[in-house]
């Protein structure tokens, strides 16, 4: 990884805080991937962290605290209690304790050396998080529960609190804890839209039906599926037992939530049969402005096959 800048570019420091200062909400959510880099690359992994101003930010943790404050003035809270163990807080400010708020969260876990995201998202709210209550003390609506805090993971936690009484109002926030082990180099930043930084490879595992046309592959991330991301025909080779078949249709299909992709291969020809075996080659064009499988940031799928698929 690249050595950050003696400035990080979208902040503004003052007082050992650091404030966003970048555009719009929109804009802010846009670049948040490489200004997190940037900002997790610095060490700032060490007792009172700074606070950061913004409806989507990040930061790396370790022993203290981080303060997110998001376009509404709700604030996130997430604070180490002792090792192991990480405090999460909201509270959406209000002096009425007759509005009438709902609340949704989940926790998403990072690769700290890559940035990937680790499994799939995990709904927080009412359990172990509790729906959001009235508290003069705090200054409005509040909830806290404790998580467990897995040292060389990113924990990132995404919040939409909505006000159905008296006026509506949505506030959505998120923010990222690191509490990095004994890792090579910087901590990497996370990586909130669901995908690693390497472009996506093949998972192993593959599928052809008796009676189907067509074959599956199954990639670790999740894929571009629109036009561009679509490679043409041509660029795939199928043989069924030694035979070639023409090839007729490529699709993309993203799972939900978006952990993987497949890729959906179909070709002309008779049904495959029970026994026969399905070869898939794949050549990436030479153009990057051709259509070919990638993920959402660009990265292409490498040329991969001959793969042999048995049909069962």
């Amino acid at each position: 990884m690249a050595q950050p800048p003696a400035v990080i570019p979208g902040y503004a420091a003052a007082d050992s805080r650091f404030t966003y200062d970048s555009g719009t909400q929109a804009g802010a959510h846009m670049n948040l991937k490489r200004k997190v880099g940037l900002f997790l690359a610095l060490t700032l992994v060490s007792t009172g962290l700074p606070l950061l101003s913004a409806s989507t930010a990040s930061a790396a943790g370790g022993n203290g605290a981080i303060q997110v404050i998001g376009a509404c003035g709700d604030i996130l809270n997430l604070r180490e209690r002792v090792a192991g163990s990480l405090i999460v807080t909201i509270t959406i400010p209000s002096s009425d304790p007759n509005e009438v708020w709902t609340l949704t969260a989940q926790q998403q876990d990072y690769n700290a050396v890559t940035g990937g995201r680790e499994g799939n998202p995990v709904d927080i709210v009412p359990n172990p998080m509790p729906t959001l209550a009235f508290s003069l003390a705090e200054g409005g609506f509040t909830t806290t529960a404790n998580f467990t805090d897995t040292s060389g993971l990113t924990h990132g936690y995404s919040y939409t609190a909505t006000r159905t009484s008296p006026t509506p109002l949505t506030c959505t926030t998120q923010g990222f804890w690191t509490t990095p082990a004994n890792t090579p180099g910087p901590v990497a930043p996370p990586n909130p839209i669901g995908r690693p930084d390497t472009p996506p490879a093949l998972t192993g595992a593959t599928e052809a039906d008796s009676g189907s046309n067509d074959v599956l592959l199954q990639f670790d991330q999740e894929m571009l599926d629109t036009a561009q991301g679509i490679p043409a025909a041509s660029r795939f080779q199928i043989l069924v037992n030694g035979v070639a078949r023409t090839v007729t249709g490529v699709q993309v299909v993203n799972d939900s939530p978006p952990a993987d992709a497949v890729v959906d291969v179909t070709f002309d020809g008779a049904a495959l049969a029970s026994g026969q075996t399905v070869s898939v080659t794949y050549r990436k064009p030479l153009s990057a402005n051709q259509a070919q499988l990638q993920d959402i940031d660009g990265n292409t799928v490498a040329n991969f096959g001959p793969i042999a698929i048995p049909a069962f």
